[in-house]
C-alpha cells in the first residue's frame, strides 16, 4: 500500500476503472474551479483511489467536494434559506452560524478523504468489498496522524455492506443530505417509467425539435458554452459554493472517459442543455446538468435532460443516483429518498476535536435528518 502523486513516474493503472481514476486525478481535478486541496493517489494493491488531503488552512470559499466545513455552514446556510419557513428558517441559521466557529477553531477541514472524485456523489468500485479497509486506515494513519480519515457519499441503499465495515472500524456517520434513487434494474419495465410525470416527460422528449449530441461530436468550441450552461444553473441559480466544472474539467472527462456528456442542440446549432454522466458497471450519477435559465420553462429543458437520465439508466439496467435538490420533481417521478452520509475516522484525535465530530454527527442525526425526511427536501 502506498500514496503517490498523479503525475509520479511509475504510477500505473492495472484496469480500464484505474485508468480513468488516474487521468481524473492528473486532468481533471486541477480544472475545478473553486477546490483548493491536494490531491494524491492510494493505490492497494488492488486499487487506485484518488485522495484529497486538505490541512484546514484552505480557502473560505473552498467547495463543499472538498470541505467538511463548507459543507457543514455555508452549503448548510444555503439550503435553510430555501425552506422558506422563517419560523424554523432563522433558528437554524443562528445554530448553523454558531456552529461554524465551533467547526473551524476544531479544524474540521483537516481531513484525508479517500475515493473523493470531487463531485456531489462519488461513486464506488463494485467489485470494492472494503475487506482491506483496516489496513487503509491504519496505513493513513501512520501518514496523516493529525486529520481526521473520511469517505463520502455513502447511503444504506447502494453501500451498506461498506458502511457496515466502516461502522465495525469505528468510523462515525455524518448526514449529509438526502438523495433521490431510481433503480432500473428490471429495464424497459422500471416502475419510474410507469409514472405519470415520467411519461408526460418521454412524450415531450419524443417531440422535441433539439438534437442530441454525443460527447464524441462535441467540438473544443463547444465546451465554453457548456460551462455558461452548468454555471448558469449550479453557481448562478442555486450555490456558488457547488463545484465549479470549468470547459477544460469538461473536455478531459469526456476524452479521458471518466465523463459522458450529452448535449441538446436547436436546429439553428445553438447548445441550449448539458447533461453529464459519472458511472460504473452498477451505478451512475449526473454531476453536470445545465440548460439555458433563461428560455420559458414551457421549453422544459430540465424534464428532458433527466428522462435521458431516466431512459438510460433503465437501458443499463443500474441504478441512477439523481443527487440531491428539486425534491418534489424527482419524488413524482418515482425517486427513492435515502439519507446520504460522510463517514470519518477520529478515534485519534485530540479529545476537542474528535468530541467536535461526535457532536456534530448527534446533532445533524437528531436535527437535520427529521427535518431533510420531514420536509421532503
Amino acid at each position: 500500500m502506498r500514496l503517490s502523486a498523479p503525475v509520479e513516474a511509475g504510477l500505473s493503472a492495472r484496469s480500464e476503472t484505474e485508468r480513468r481514476a488516474l487521468a481524473f486525478a492528473r486532468h481533471g481535478a486541477p480544472a475545478i474551479g473553486n477546490v483548493e486541496t491536494h490531491i494524491v493517489m492510494l493505490d492497494t494493491g488492488h486499487h487506485l483511489f484518488p485522495v484529497t488531503v486538505n490541512n484546514g488552512d484552505e480557502s473560505a470559499d473552498n467547495s463543499y467536494v472538498a470541505s467538511p466545513l463548507t459543507a457543514y455552514t455555508g452549503y448548510a446556510e444555503y439550503e435553510i434559506r430555501q425552506l422558506d419557513r422563517p419560523w424554523l428558517t432563522w433558528p437554524l441559521l443562528g445554530l448553523t452560524r454558531a456552529a461554524g466557529g465551533w467547526l473551524a477553531r476544531a479544524r474540521i477541514d483537516r481531513i484525508v478523504q479517500v475515493n473523493n472524485w470531487l463531485l456531489s456523489t462519488n461513486l464506488y468500485p463494485p467489485d470494492w468489498d472494503g475487506a482491506d479497509l483496516p489496513a487503509i486506515t491504519d496505513y493513513l494513519l501512520t501518514v496523516y496522524p493529525d486529520h481526521a480519515i473520511g469517505f463520502r457519499s455513502l447511503n444504506r441503499y447502494s453501500n451498506a455492506g461498506l458502511i457496515a465495515r466502516l461502522e465495525a472500524r469505528g468510523y462515525l456517520a455524518i448526514p449529509s443530505r438526502q438523495v433521490y434513487l431510481f433503480d432500473g434494474a428490471a429495464g424497459k419495465d422500471a416502475g419510474f417509467l410507469r409514472r405519470r410525470d415520467s411519461r408526460r416527460d418521454a412524450r415531450l422528449l419524443v417531440g422535441t425539435p433539439y438534437q442530441r449530441v454525443s460527447g464524441q461530436d462535441l467540438s473544443d468550441a463547444d465546451y465554453p458554452r457548456l460551462e455558461h450552461l452548468y454555471n448558469l444553473l449550479y453557481l448562478d441559480k442555486y450555490c456558488p459554493l457547488n463545484p465549479h466544472f470549468t470547459a477544460g474539467w469538461m473536455r478531459s472527462g469526456q476524452r479521458d472517459g471518466w465523463l459522458e456528456l450529452t448535449a441538446l442542440r436547436t436546429p439553428a446549432g445553438r447548445i441550449d442543455a448539458v447533461l453529464g454522466w459519472f458511472a460504473n458497471e452498477t451505478v451512475m450519477t449526473s454531476p453536470v446538468v445545465g440548460y439555458d435559465t433563461a428560455l420559458p420553462q414551457k421549453t422544459g429543458l430540465y424534464r428532458l435532460i433527466s428522462q435521458i437520465s431516466l431512459e438510460e439508466t433503465a437501458r443499463r439496467c443500474g441504478l441512477f443516483n439523481m443527487s440531491a435538490g428539486a425534491a418534489g420533481f424527482k419524488r413524482l417521478r418515482g425517486g427513492r429518498p435515502e439519507i446520504e452520509y460522510s463517514y470519518v475516522f477520529v478515534d485519534h484525535l485530540p479529545a476537542y476535536r474528535k468530541r467536535t465530530w461526535r457532536l456534530l454527527g448527534s446533532l445533524l442525526r437528531g436535527v437535520g435528518v427529521p427535518i431533510m425526511e420531514k420536509y421532503e427536501l
